[in-house]
Order: C-alpha cells, then structure tokens, then sequence
C-alpha cells in the first residue's frame, strides 16, 4: 500500500531528470538556490569580518 506514493515520487524524480529540457531549468534553479544558501551561510558566519 505504501508502494503507490514511492512509486509516484520516482516517476516524478525520472521525469524531472531524465528530462533534457526540464534538467536544464532544473540545474539552473539549483544551482540558484545553491548560491543564495551559500551566501546567507557566509554572511551569518562571517559577515562581521567583512564590515568596515
């Protein structure tokens, strides 16, 4: 019975990356979203060392 939603996630998952045109999009989004988290951990940690 559980099998239905993990098999509904993994169709999505193939669907997403499997897909050239929405890996595309989607490794842009990433990317994105990785470089935001990146910065905001940079500035709480060392957001006083950069202050003049």
């Amino acid at each position: 019975m559980a099998s239905a939603p993990v098999e509904k996630v993994k169709e999505f998952w193939n669907s997403q990356v499997n897909d050239e045109e929405k890996w595309a999009v989607n490794s842009k989004v990433l990317r994105a979203f990785g470089l935001f988290a990146g910065s905001v951990f940079l500035m709480r940690n060392f957001g006083d060392l950069m202050a003049i």
